[in-house]
């Protein structure tokens, strides 16, 4: 660059993270620390970038400028070189007098006093001669590194002009030139004198010089000439005595403060001359100030006297006058000394007017240092931001002292200061003004947003702050927005509370509940302040978790293939009711006597919509259900259906017993297949005596037992047993041997056996016997003998019969036959079905929404479960029913009022019916009544309105339902109701209130679990904004106090009492009198009351009382 010129040189930083410091160094120390730069400003651009300049380059300016780029990652730095090219500038000093007089030495001497090597020097003779390349004869040119100088031995007349210096380097062409004038030449060079000026004539050969002055000095040549010969002359010198002169009457001199300055006049005239100074008209004694020193010197024409001030000050900023004296007279020049300086401080700094992002700011006009101001700097910063690193600018003019700060952000506290610049400098910062903008609604999204599914229809939604940056004031809470993506609706908003424990950086959540199954919800957040919402996120979307299908497959149909096949079909449910995607089908089958025990249950899994079950039990009624399945879990079963399998062979009778009757029959009984696979048509007796051909007698199906007759005595004979369906003939039993005989032990031809009976019914108990003699037959009931009543007795062919059978009566039942010869029994056990008793019935968890139990059955119970039934209601309600499925213990209640109080109790059933009610439960949900916000949270006070921000107040875990307000005048008694149903969410403005007024406030929150009342005391503000005085409490009455002044207040001088009034009437007497009575009252009350909460009627049987609790809260 060149010297003289401006340069500018801006630093980006690209990337990295904030906070992030950028400075400007000079050889490698920081610029501001270094005194001797002048010109340099440093001003950021922003946060990334900031830019230097410099106006007017010097070359102390020239070096290496490094940028460095600071944060908590680490320090880059970038260097460039700055190279000032600095033009020569010449001092021209002519060492002679000027004129100069013929034959005298003449020598003028170039100096390049500032500038870059190297240098060219060439002289020029009037402008166009090159002294160089023309030679001129008597001049001589002498070049140095530095200087050049040109001399004149004898000066002619021919040498008289100007005498130019010129300088070149690579900046620029510097020029500096000498007029030579000569006197007193030979008189080929005199001119004639022919002036047309009045004061100089020539009379009769003499020469009149009126008025005469210093330029009329010189040789004059007084020719006479005749015309014979060559004529006569002579040369006369006329010196002048003149007093001195300065040739510059006035003249402006600049300096800067602080640094050294020179004054200088040249007086010419005769010598000796005497030079004296005055400041502002007042003798400037160099000895009372060291600062001046005053230096002459004698020039061949004149003076020259050096006024020099070391360390220049305001106070030089004078008119200096230089008053030359010698002895024909006087004269004087003045010089207006102006000290220039950097400017004083701005200062009276005020601001005008603010707003969110703007303030308006004026100030008062500085001294401006004998320099023009520029422009003025306004330098502001964030309150807790520094002054080095964190500072932003405005520039405005210098001719003006007011302007706006712009984008700033609102509800921010900042610093501002302001500087003045003129050419010299800039000045120190004015006093600091600090100001906090206004708030603004938010101008940042929620960041981090979330949203999973808990469960089908439950979304939680999380979420960081915006950036502090963007608040714009305190954040009171968030609006979480959300809707069906599906649908054209508008957004459903839920209020969350900012809570300010965790920092800034916390993240914040809200779970969504009561949302569809599959379904996808498009959420969107907005974070509040006192002033308004700020601008919505962006849309996130999110399918809730998948649920079970709502409904069954449809048409399904069952096919019988085989004995132990069947073929089940089915259409898919109808896609919106699959609550997410169908995964595959499970069919659910069972023989249907077994089928409302689940651990009969068989289960297959299929992805196509038809499958065939195999290994069934054959000639068997099967129950069959299908179901489709998701993620979710297991979908609503479909409609049973019903299918059996076909007819096979039946297996062999399970047992059998041949016993002798006679001594020529044998009786044969046995016991039904096990697995009959069909209608038992018939069985077939086998019996083969020897090698004979085995005979076959056919026992109708009701038929159990054949007595076989005709048989010869002591013959060894063998039976066996088979049984028939429409298939066939099934498999043969195991085979007996008997022999008839005329001596027959007692036997018992039943089988031990299981008998299942339903409660209240009747049942018999087999035991048939043989034997000769006739045998005896006793029965055993649980290891007791048996004692006949009116419910159980024993018939006459020795079964036993038992009416109405009740839960007791399960157990064992031993059958003795004895006679003289053996002796025989037999046990039964018996089953009694009776509906459960009560199961156990336990609280696992509570929501605000929402109970979770756990179903146990009774320990005894015998016969199978079906299901329970659970019945609930609220405190104040109507009794409600679920069924829970078996294979479901755990249930939640769901839908349920927030905060409130319920009962819950449970039956099982089973085929015979319902059982028993378990133990009421009583139990609450979670969540509480509205509670109360801090009244500076809440109410914001102005002239004619109040503004009541509702997302104070806590919902207790309840959502808001709505809002009661009402306000009075404190004196009045009477409240005005404003609106019965203000929505919760926002802010809700009292308007038309009278300045300067106090008022009475109540607002009544409302959600499912209560309601709370709170009421606040407040004064509306002046018409100006001010505030006034607090009332004057009035202590509150006891009721002592206040029954003692209506009694005083009747008991009024001179009042005479009627005769029925007692005379013991006294206030000492009556005041305690009257307030035990009062307490004694309100005691009973609150014990009657209490009483009659207590009452607790048998939920199951009827309502209880109902009874309204009312809650205030105040201040």
């Amino acid at each position: 660059m060149n010297y003289g010129e401006s340069a500018s040189i801006q630093c980006s930083v690209i990337s990295g993270d904030f906070p992030m410091t950028i400075d400007w160094l000079y050889e490698g120390r920081a610029i501001s620390t270094i005194d001797s730069l002048h010109g340099i400003t440093a001003l950021a651009f922003g946060k990334r970038a900031k830019a230097l300049s410099i106006d007017g380059i010097a070359g102390s300016h020239a070096g290496n400028y490094t940028c460095r780029a600071t944060n908590a990652a680490g320090v880059v730095e970038h260097t460039e070189q700055l190279i000032v090219n600095v033009s020569p500038k010449i001092s021209l000093i002519n060492t002679g007098e000027n004129p100069t007089f013929v034959e005298e030495f003449f020598q003028i001497i170039c100096t390049v006093v500032h500038g870059d090597l190297p240098v060219d020097f060439v002289w020029l003779f009037n402008g166009e001669v090159n002294l160089h390349s023309k030679h001129v004869p008597g001049v001589r040119i002498e070049t140095k590194k530095r200087g050049s100088t040109l001399s004149i031995e004898a000066v002619r007349g021919a040498h008289a002009g100007n005498y130019s210096c010129q300088a070149t380097n690579e900046a620029a062409t510097t020029i500096a030139t000498v007029e030579l004038i000569v006197k007193g030449d030979t008189p080929g060079e005199y001119k004639d004198l022919r002036s047309n000026d009045s004061s100089i004539r020539v009379e009769e050969g003499s020469l009149f010089i009126q008025n005469i002055q210093k330029s009329n000095e010189g040789y004059y040549l007084c020719e006479a000439i005749n015309g014979i010969g060559s004529g006569l002359s002579a040369v006369t010198l006329i010196t002048v005595q003149a007093p001195p002169e300065f040739v510059e009457k006035l003249r402006n001199q600049t300096a800067r403060r602080g640094e050294p300055s020179v004054l200088q006049c040249e007086a010419k005239g005769e010598k000796p001359i005497g030079i004296l100074w005055n400041m502002n008209n007042i003798r400037l004694d160099p000895k009372s100030d060291n600062r001046y020193t005053i230096r002459e010197e004698i020039l061949p024409n004149g003076v020259t006297s050096s006024l020099s001030i070391k360390r220049t000050e305001r106070s030089d900023s004078a008119l200096f006058t230089c008053m030359a004296t010698n002895a024909f007279g006087s004269d004087d020049t003045s010089i207006n000394m102006i000290i220039q300086e950097v400017p004083e401080m701005p200062y009276a700094l005020k601001v005008l007017d603010k707003s969110g992002r703007t303030v308006q700011l004026s100030w008062a006009k500085p001294y401006d240092g004998n320099s023009p101001l520029k422009r003025y700097i306004i330098e502001f910063k964030r309150s807790r931001g520094s002054w080095e690193n964190d500072i932003d600018r405005v520039i405005v003019p210098g001719d003006t002292n007011e302007a706006q700060v712009q984008k700033l952000s609102p509800a921010t506290t900042y610093n501002i200061r302001i500087v003045a610049e003129n050419e010299i400098g800039v000045s120190d910062p004015s006093d600091v003004v600090t100001i906090i903008t206004a708030e603004e609604a938010p101008s940042g999204k929620p960041q981090a947003i979330k949203v999973e599914a808990i469960n089908q229809a439950t979304l939680r939604v999380s979420w960081k702050a915006p950036p502090r940056a963007e608040w714009n004031g305190d954040i009171l809470g968030y609006y979480v927005g959300y809707k069906q993506t599906s649908l054209n609706t508008l957004y459903v908003y839920e209020t969350v509370n900012y809570s300010p424990e965790g920092g800034e950086g916390k993240e914040h959540s809200l779970e969504i509940n009561n949302l569809k199954t599959y379904t996808q919800y498009s959420i969107v957040i907005q974070a509040f302040n006192k002033v308004g919402a700020g601008p919505m996120s962006d849309e996130e979307k999110q399918y809730t978790a998948e649920g079970t299908p709502d409904q069954p497959p449809s048409d399904t149909m069952c096919t019988t293939l085989t004995s132990q096949t069947i073929r089940v079909s089915w259409v898919s449910p109808p896609l919106e009711s699959a609550n997410g995607v169908i995964k595959g089908y499970k069919v659910v089958y069972a023989p249907s006597d077994l089928w409302n025990n689940d651990k009969n249950k068989d289960y297959k899994k299929t992805a196509s919509s038809d499958t065939v079950l195999h290994g069934l039990k054959k000639y068997t009624n099967y129950t069959m259900q299908v179901l489709a399945t998701t993620s979710g879990g297991d979908g609503v079963r479909s409609a049973p259906i019903h299918c059996q399998t076909e007819q096979d062979v039946p297996e062999a009778p399970t047992a059998v017993k041949a016993l002798v009757m006679s001594e020529g029959s044998i009786f044969v009984s046995w016991q039904p297949p096990a697995q009959p696979n069909g209608l038992i048509l018939q069985y077939t007796v086998y019996i083969k005596s020897g090698d004979q051909e085995p005979k076959s007698f056919k026992v109708p199906s009701y038929q159990i037992n054949y007595e076989a007759s005709g048989l010869e005595k002591n013959q060894k004979y063998e039976f066996w047993v088979t049984a028939s369906t429409t298939i066939g003939e099934g498999q043969s039993s195991k085979t007996l041997s008997a022999m008839p005989s005329d001596k027959v032990p007692a036997k018992i031809a039943s089988f031990d056996d299981k008998f299942t009976a339903t409660f209240k019914e009747d049942a018999k108990l087999p035991c048939l016997a043989v034997g000769s003699p006739a045998p005896e037959i006793t029965w055993k009931i649980k290891g007791v003998e048996f004692v006949p009543n009116e419910r159980i007795r024993q018939l006459p062919e020795g079964s036993l019969f038992i009416k109405d059978v009740i839960r007791q009566d399960a157990g064992d039942y031993t059958c003795t036959a004895e006679n003289s010869i053996a002796k025989d029994s037999i046990t039964h056990r018996l089953i009694v079905l009776a509906p459960p008793q009560s199961p156990q019935l336990t609280l696992t968890a509570t929501t605000t929404d929402s109970l979770s139990v756990k179903l146990k059955p009774h320990e005894s119970d015998t016969a199978p479960l079906q299901g329970y039934t659970l019945h609930y209601k609220p405190e104040f309600g109507e009794w409600e029913t679920i069924d829970v499925a078996l294979e479901a213990p755990k249930y939640t209640i769901e839908k349920l009022y927030c905060g409130s109080r319920y009962q819950v109790y449970a039956t099982a059933y089973n085929s015979i019916g319902a059982g028993e009610p378990s133990d009421i439960l009583n139990t609450r949900t979670k969540g509480s009544k509205p509670l109360l916000p801090e009244k500076s949270r809440f109410i914001e006070v102005s002239s004619n309105s109040i503004t009541l921000h509702l997302p104070a107040w806590k919902d207790g875990g309840c959502r808001m339902s709505h809002f009661v307000v009402e306000h009075k005048k404190k004196d009045q008694i009477d409240w005005n109701q404003i609106s019965n149903n203000v929505k919760p969410g926002g802010n809700f403005v009292v308007l038309d209130l009278e300045p300067a007024t106090w008022y009475n406030l109540r607002v009544t929150a409302h959600n499912n679990a209560g309601f709370t009342v709170a009421e606040y005391e407040f004064a509306t503000l002046t018409i100006t904004g001010g505030t006034i005085a607090p009332t004057r409490d009035i202590p509150e009455l006891t009721a002592e106090d206040t029954i003692r002044i209506i009694l005083s207040n009747l008991n009024l001088p001179g009042t005479i009492y009627p005769p029925w009034i007692p005379h013991w009437i006294d206030l000492n007497v009556m005041v305690p009198l009257i307030a035990t009575v009062i307490v004694v009252a309100v005691g009973v009350l609150v014990i009657c009351v209490a009483i009659s909460r207590r009452r607790d009627d048998d939920p199951r049987c009827g309502p209880k009382d109902v009874y309204l609790v009312s809650v205030f809260c105040g201040e």
